[in-house]
């Protein structure tokens, strides 16, 4: 007797729907087991085969639970803000709420014919104003709050101005930018003069006009309004996102995108950057997924040294971190990322057109780009710095490989020890001070920490665990330096030049933004879904009578990250339909945290430290009783799949074949796997996949078909080469796709 799989499973999905088999209460007489998947993005191609791999492993330990006598909360909703919604509405002019909707019908139906044990009744969507009312909530929170470094949390913002009213800033150690008072409009305080260097009294305080108190309380919020760098594409008039970037050109027409600078709002993640390395001794994570966090954090001590500039650049001093003070003897050279504010100071007028075109062709690549780059390149500035212990000159480089975000955005080279300076070094002809005992550095680089230094005055004969600390005594002696802990971890950029994401609950009155509390800011209806033709984001072309909410003088046009919502929504599940708070405090005390978390390897950076860092900072509150969102974590491994790639001539709208490519200046982009046969790509069907590709011309091969490239790699929606589950369900059954996943 055949086995029919499809009226069982149908019967038995249709009873625990009916009986609610899966919805749960909290409950004083069981334990609580809460199991979480990372929820999906909705995006047109639905639920791939790599979806239901980590769904699968956390159902079966939700239901072997629940056989325990658990009560398992294992709840599903949907991350709905994104940019390919927005994309197709740019495309068609269809609002992206209405694909949104669309898209996570299919995902819950997928789902569902899947057999998932899901509480259906708590799922929840970021991009719903009942949600995002809460992620606009907790932004006001971190708006009104900033971190007591003494007492190791965040505080109400209220607590520092009654300080500043009561002492000044003497006493106060808060989490801020170093010399945050550089980044001051000194206009605001003409009565500080140009020698202010960041002290001021109770009565300089209390003296000081709206704006300038503003100024002020704006370098310790932990949201906080900054210059930071975007991807600026200048033909397409639009800022974009790092994946729609490609070898420096847009992934949409193939244009130059350069860096520029916008007013943009920060989140103080460097605050909790301690916090973040030493909460993972807390938390059951695989070894691997730890050190990818403490890395992320990149926690160093060393000293911070400061060269100054000879010359004409006489009145500059540049400072560099380093955890090898101990080789300043060994510095010959400096470099200086081509963004750092110093680098005009530096640049003779002999070089200053070489140093403009690389610094502009350096902006074009992201950080990435510029980190993963093999090839050494570099251009002398023609200015030099004084040697703090020698008082030699040594000449000042740009180069792409340092970075304006890392450290200082400067470093000490010092070709003996460090394989990227010696390898610099020998492209340019610079001198290889000879600094440690037993290595010809003209022909190795030294790497071991126990190599005696020599030629380094009083440290010679020392190494590096007697050095080290030696030379930051020196340092400190002579006022070179002093001793210094730097973090990878940067300030988190919060805001996006996007229609589709949650609107900030900001107005602005004289240019002060000001917190919209009391009601929930939804977005405007706008005449189309780009970016003004000024660089303005999609808002901006937003009326007064167009916003639901306005207040003051104009209201915040970005739009939040797509991380916001993901940051906290495993709290929402506890209390999903609560209107009053974004969770009650028994709820979120009777389920605590999450004991299992399932996900993928590829959000073990940015993901899990935005969301143990909002959750940090809501228990610094008092909102909720833990500190750390995930009990255990376990990434469920990787699905690939085979991608298909066209070859776009760079500054045209033609494609060369895969044969022909090397013949071209091209860039690689992936192409969706529905569209290419057996490497053949449709091409009337790629003239219609994407609006921008409508008027594509074609370089064929020798057989007058176009062959695309391929490479294995993860599947994912953002390279066009998903499967989805539907097809096997259907062919074999909902438990044969579990037993096989």
């Amino acid at each position: 007797m055949e086995y029919d799989f499809r009226s069982i499973e149908k019967q038995w999905q249709g009873v625990w729907s009916k009986k609610k088999s899966y919805e749960v209460e909290e409950s004083g007489g069981k334990p609580k087991f809460y199991a979480l998947d990372m929820f999906p993005y909705p995006s047109g191609a639905g639920l791939h085969v790599g979806h239901p791999l980590g769904y699968i492993a956390s159902d079966v330990i939700a239901r072997y639970k629940r056989h325990c006598g658990f009560n398992v909360l294992h709840p599903m909703g949907f991350d709905s803000f994104g940019l390919p919604a927005e994309q197709y509405a740019i495309a068609t002019g269809q609002h992206p709420a209405i694909t949104t909707e669309t898209n996570i019908t299919r995902y819950r139906e997928q789902m569902k014919q899947i057999g998932f044990a899901f509480d259906w009744s708590r799922e929840i969507r970021t991009s719903e104003p009942s949600y995002y009312r809460w992620t606009q909530w907790i932004f006001g929170k971190l708006f009104e709050s900033w971190y007591d470094v003494e007492a190791g949390r965040a505080k109400p913002l209220s607590e520092l101005e009654e300080a500043f009213s009561n002492n000044g800033n003497y006493s106060i150690t808060a989490s801020c930018d170093d010399e945050w008072w550089k980044g001051l409009d000194m206009s605001l305080f003409p009565h500080f003069g140009e020698h202010f260097a960041g002290t001021f009294t109770a009565t300089d305080w209390n003296s000081m006009s709206k704006q300038a108190r503003n100024a002020i309380l704006m370098q310790f919020r932990l949201a906080y309004l900054a210059n930071s760098e975007v991807n600026w594409c200048p033909e397409l008039g639009t800022v974009l996102a790092n994946d729609e970037v490609k070898d420096g050109l847009s992934e949409r027409g193939g244009h130059p995108v350069e860096k520029k600078t916008m007013r943009q709002w920060m989140m103080r993640i460097t605050a909790y950057a301690d916090r973040l390395i030493s909460g993972l001794e807390e938390v059951n994570w695989t070894d691997s997924i730890k050190e990818a966090q403490r890395n992320w954090v990149g926690r160093s001590e060393g000293a911070s040294v400061r060269f100054s500039g000879a010359g004409s650049a006489s009145d500059c001093v540049v400072d560099v971190f380093t955890t090898r003070p101990d080789t300043l003897y060994g510095v010959s050279f400096m470099v200086l990322a081509p963004e750092h504010k110093l680098v005009t100071n530096f640049t003779s007028d002999v070089n200053k057109a070489a140093v403009e075109e690389y610094v502009l062709t350096a902006s074009r690549k992201s950080e990435r780009e510029r980190q993963g780059e093999k090839e050494i390149s570099g251009i002398a500035l023609g200015g030099s710095v004084i040697h703090p212990l020698t008082g030699r000159e040594i000449p000042v480089y740009i180069a792409e490989y340092v970075l304006a975000g890392y450290g200082t955005g400067a470093i000490m080279a010092v070709p003996a020890g460090d394989e990227r300076d010696w390898k610099f070094a020998q492209h340019f002809s610079i001198e290889i001070p000879d600094i440690f005992e037993g290595y010809d550095t003209n022909t190795e680089v030294c790497s071991n920490d126990t190599a005696q230094l020599k030629n380094s005055g009083s440290l010679d004969g020392l190494a590096k665990k007697l050095s080290v600390p030696a030379a930051l005594d020196l340092l400190e002696k002579d006022g070179f330096g002093e001793r210094r802990i730097n973090y990878r971890l940067r300030d988190a950029v919060f805001s996006r030049q996007r229609y589709w994401g949650e609107p900030f609950p900001i107005y602005y009155e004289n240019d002060i933004p000001q917190l919209i509390e009391e009601e929930t800011v939804t977005l405007p209806t706008v005449d189309a879904y780009l970016p003004t033709t000024d660089g303005e984001p999609p808002l901006a072309r937003a009326k007064r009578e167009d916003w639901p909410v306005f207040k003051g003088d104009r209201m915040e046009t970005n739009t939040m990250p797509g991380w916001a919502g993901s940051s906290w929504y495993f709290l929402r599940y506890m209390d999903p339909n609560n209107n009053k708070e974004f969770c009650a405090r028994e709820k979120s005390d009777y389920w605590g945290q999450v004991d299992l978390y399932v996900g993928g390897a590829e959000h073990t950076t940015g993901h899990l430290l935005y969301s143990r860092f909002w959750t940090k900072f809501l228990c610094d509150l008092d909102l909720i009783s833990f500190d750390e969102p995930f009990k255990t974590m376990i990434n469920q491994g990787m699905i690939l799949g085979r991608s298909s790639f066209v070859y776009r001539i760079q500054g045209t709208e033609k494609f060369v074949t895969f044969e022909k490519r090397k013949d071209f200046k091209t860039q690689r982009l992936h192409v969706d796997i529905a569209l290419v046969d057996n490497d053949k790509l449709d091409l009337e069907g790629f003239r219609k996949w994407r609006v921008e590709f409508a008027n594509a011309e074609f370089v064929l091969g020798e057989d007058d078909t176009y062959t695309c490239g391929h490479e294995v790699e993860k599947m994912s929606k953002s390279k066009y080469n998903v499967q989805t589950p539907d097809e096997l369900v259907e062919k074999y059954g909902a438990d044969t796709l579990r037993c096989y996943e």
